[in-house]
């Protein structure tokens, strides 16, 4: 459709065009062959990164291919369409190549030039620390994470069994090669830790990451670290499959211990080791303030402060597990925005984890989030018997702001009298940038696109100035009924086009119906021009880096209709 600049956000209605016809597809990293569509029945064998693969069938999150003599069921997000005789260049392997699924099936997500990924991995530990086996597999899944949140593989860098000066060498080229307003995922799977360290004012009972040769990465030089990064990237995602529980590990083991799993904690010996931690990354992520910027930042961790994180030998961490199998397909968008939410797939994982140890005699670790649990990470069409909710995807959209930009949105008055009043607001920004309003009125039917509209598509602000609007030409009216509305307003830095997602025109305005579509559509309207992800080389280029943010502030507000 022409003029329509749409970027896949996840996974948005993964269908085959004819499920009964065989695709040519290949693995983008090596995968288990399970005997069914479900990540804890059997696995029939092994299928190689770059393997071509036939695919026969679809069922959720998972495909059935053909791999050589082996048949059986793989994860879609696996699967690259094969392009050329010979199979093809890698998904990304240019900086910007989108990920496409097999032929007749939809895009997972587009690889954004702006998206990176540190992937760490610890297995084998030294000095008699526990080694985590399972580590290794927990390489692929994170790289499927990854691939789901639209990081190409030219972006996406991995690191096994670091010790503490290679980690802090891979944090610094991670921060180096972040640009203005791009998106970072950081995976850290290995053993942690709870000790006492000096972080320059006084002894604390500390986290930390463990390195493969016994050495900390305390809580305090992280969080230092990612500060960083945050001065520049619009949205930090870190999943941290470890635990710091200390002494809880007794605790979380039955009378028979299942020998496949393993505790992710390592409990140093000697008068190091505490019990009582104050973690000073998940701390400072409580500061909300606006313009802060601490709503761009989710930590998700693999177990609460008391709890042990588990490594399975045989599949990878359990917390990781589940993870990747609700970002794959799993999650149910629970309030029909069409997209899944941190939260959501929070709500997904843990029932996947208490599954897992059931039988093994082991309690239940619970993943902990931290941070911006609104933060919408995938698209997903609502379910079957949600209801798509207009609202809903709205507060997906001002959830994903840059909440390094604060805008102010300001009606005159809180409530209007239908058909007498005229609603007048007010817009300022911290940023300069092009301004959009998105209505939802107060019978929730439909998407408004109020300003810019046909009499008045001037919508540049800038930083600092008073924007009032209705300006000459045109005006807002309540028609009813009586309720509230809800008002979106985005400071963009590039201009944004919604012309191609089928707004209808109403009046000056443009108008389009609530459905699971345009729920859908709405969030993957995108201010990046098409043509940044072509490639990482040319967003270096200072004369294009407005051209290529994607990033925007928001301020959601409601009004009152009233007779």
């Amino acid at each position: 459709m022409k003029g329509r600049n749409l970027l896949l956000g996840g996974l948005t209605g993964l269908l085959l065009a004819n499920p009964t016809l065989a695709d040519s597809a290949r693995l983008v990293t090596a995968q288990a062959v399970h005997q069914a569509a479900d990540m804890s029945s059997a696995v029939l064998g092994k299928a190689e990164r770059a393997q071509s693969v036939e695919v026969l069938q679809r069922s959720g999150g998972w495909a059935r291919i053909r791999a050589g003599t082996l048949t059986g069921w793989v994860r879609m997000l696996a699967l690259a369409k094969q392009t050329g005789a010979e199979g093809g260049n890698p998904a990304g392997a240019n900086g910007g190549n989108p990920l496409v699924m097999v032929t007749g099936i939809r895009e997972v997500a587009i690889a954004k030039a702006s998206a990176h990924a540190l992937i760490v991995t610890n297995n084998n530990y030294r000095n008699g620390i526990t080694k985590l086996p399972g580590t290794e597999h927990d390489r692929g899944s994170a790289l499927l994470i990854a691939r789901a949140l639209g990081v190409p593989e030219a972006n996406t860098h991995q690191a096994s069994d670091v010790d503490l000066e290679t980690l802090r060498a891979e944090l610094d080229r991670l921060e180096t090669a972040v640009k203005p307003n791009d998106e970072v995922f950081l995976y850290f799977s290995g053993h942690g830790a709870r000790m006492l360290a000096e972080d320059g004012r006084a002894d604390r009972c500390a986290e930390a990451l463990v390195t493969v040769d016994g050495q900390a990465l305390f809580d305090n030089e992280l969080a230092e670290r990612l500060d960083k990064i945050a001065a520049k990237a619009k949205r930090i995602v870190a999943l941290i499959d470890a635990c710091h529980s200390g002494g809880a590990t007794t605790r979380a083991v039955g009378t028979a211990a299942a020998s496949h799993l393993t505790g992710k904690v390592w409990t140093k010996s000697g008068g190091e080791t505490c019990t009582k931690s104050t973690n000073v990354l998940t701390r400072s992520l409580g500061d909300k303030s606006p313009g802060s910027g601490r709503q761009n930042y989710v930590y998700i961790a693999a177990a609460q402060s008391d709890e042990v994180a588990l490594d399975d030998s045989a599949h990878g961490g359990l917390a990781t597990q589940a993870w990747l199998e609700c970002i794959g397909g799993a999650a149910r968008d629970l309030d029909g925005s069409s997209g899944l939410s941190v939260s959501e797939l929070q709500a997904c994982a843990q029932p996947l984890i208490a599954g897992m140890v059931k039988s093994a005699n082991f309690l239940p670790h619970h993943i902990s989030v931290t941070g911006n649990a609104d933060m919408r990470l995938v698209g997903k069409e609502p379910e079957p018997g949600v209801e798509p909710s207009a609202l809903a995807t709205l507060r997906d959209l001002h959830a994903g702001r840059d909440d390094r930009r604060v805008v102010h949105l300001v009606p005159d008055q809180p409530s209007y009298r239908i058909g007498q009043d005229r609603v007048r607001m007010s817009l300022s920004s911290s940023h300069n940038g092009y301004v959009y309003l998105l209505m939802i009125g107060s019978d929730g039917k439909s998407f408004d696109l109020l300003y810019p509209n046909k009499r008045d598509r001037e919508n540049w602000i800038r930083a600092g100035q008073v924007l009032n609007l209705p300006r000459s030409g045109w005006a807002i009216r309540p028609g009813g009924p009586v309720g509230k509305d809800h008002i979106l307003a985005i400071v963009s830095d590039a201009p944004r086009d919604y012309s191609g997602i089928g707004m209808q025109a109403t009046g000056p305005f443009s108008s389009l119906a609530t459905s699971a579509s345009a729920t859908r559509d709405i969030q993957l309207v995108t201010a990046a021009s098409p043509s940044c992800e072509t490639g990482v080389a040319k967003r270096a280029l200072q004369i294009v880096e407005d051209e290529c943010s994607d990033a925007y502030g928001a301020d959601l507000i409601s009004l009152e209709e009233i007779q």
